[in-house]
C-alpha cells in the first residue's frame, strides 16, 4: 500500500502548493514536490520534498541560487571553504534537525501518510511553508527584515555567512542597527576569517 499512499499524498499536496504565492516580486510556482521561485521571470530558488524510500517519509530541502544577495556573493572569494556543498548562497535540509519546524519527529522527516491522514498531514505542511520556509526563502533572495535573523538563527545554512550579510546590507543598508552589528561581529559562528570578515563589514 505504500506507493498508492504516496501517490494519493503527492496528489494532494500539489493541490494545496499550488495555492502558495509569493511576495517582494518573487512568484512561486508549484510542481510534483516542489516550490519554484522566479524573480524577474528566472528561476531562483527551489524547495523541494524528498521521499526517503527506506524510512517511506518525506524531508524538505531547498537551494537558493539566484536574486540580489546571491549575485552580489558571487563577487567575493573568501579565503576559507563554503559551508555549503553546492553553488548556492542558502541551503537546507531538514533530516536531522530538532526545531520541528517542519516536523515533529526529531529526524525532520514526516512519514508518508495513510489517505485518510493525508489532509490533516498536507495542513502541517502548508502551515510550515507559509508561516517559516517561504518566507525565509524570499528573504535570501531579496533582503527583509528576516533576512539578518536567518542567518544568525542558522549560520550554517549559508555558504560564507559574513558575506551574506554585507550583501544584504550593502543592497538595504537598515536593515540593523548598530548594536545587532557588533553582536554579529563576534559570532565566531559568522565571523570564519576576521581580517576578510571584519573588514567586508566594518565598509558597510
Amino acid at each position: 500500500m505504500s506507493l498508492e499512499n504516496r501517490v494519493f499524498f503527492e496528489s494532494m499536496l500539489l493541490k494545496e502548493l499550488k495555492e502558495i504565492t509569493g511576495s517582494q516580486g518573487v512568484t512561486v510556482a508549484a510542481s510534483k514536490n516542489k516550490l519554484k521561485f522566479r524573480l524577474d521571470k528566472i528561476v531562483v530558488a527551489d524547495i523541494f520534498f524528498q521521499h526517503l524510500a527506506k524510512a517511506d517519509a518525506y524531508v524538505l530541502g531547498g537551494f537558493v541560487y539566484g536574486g540580489v544577495i546571491f549575485e552580489c556573493s558571487r563577487k567575493y572569494e573568501p579565503p576559507y571553504k563554503s559551508n555549503l556543498f553546492n553553488d548556492s548562497c542558502f541551503s537546507f535540509v531538514t533530516s536531522g534537525r530538532s526545531d520541528k519546524r517542519f516536523s515533529s519527529d526529531i529526524g525532520g522527516a514526516i512519514k508518508t501518510p495513510k489517505p485518510d491522514a493525508a489532509t490533516e498531514v498536507c495542513k502541517k505542511i502548508i502551515d510550515s511553508l507559509v508561516d517559516y520556509y517561504v518566507p525565509k526563502v524570499i528573504s535570501c533572495i531579496i533582503p527583509s527584515a528576516l533576512t539578518i535573523e536567518g542567518v544568525i538563527e542558522s549560520p550554517s545554512d549559508y555558504a560564507y555567512p559574513a558575506v551574506f550579510i554585507h550583501c544584504a546590507l550593502a543592497s538595504s543598508p537598515g536593515l540593523v542597527t548598530n548594536e545587532k552589528l557588533e553582536q554579529i561581529k563576534s559570532n565566531k559562528k559568522i565571523i570564519k576569517n576576521k581580517d576578510f570578515d571584519l573588514e567586508l563589514l566594518n565598509g558597510l
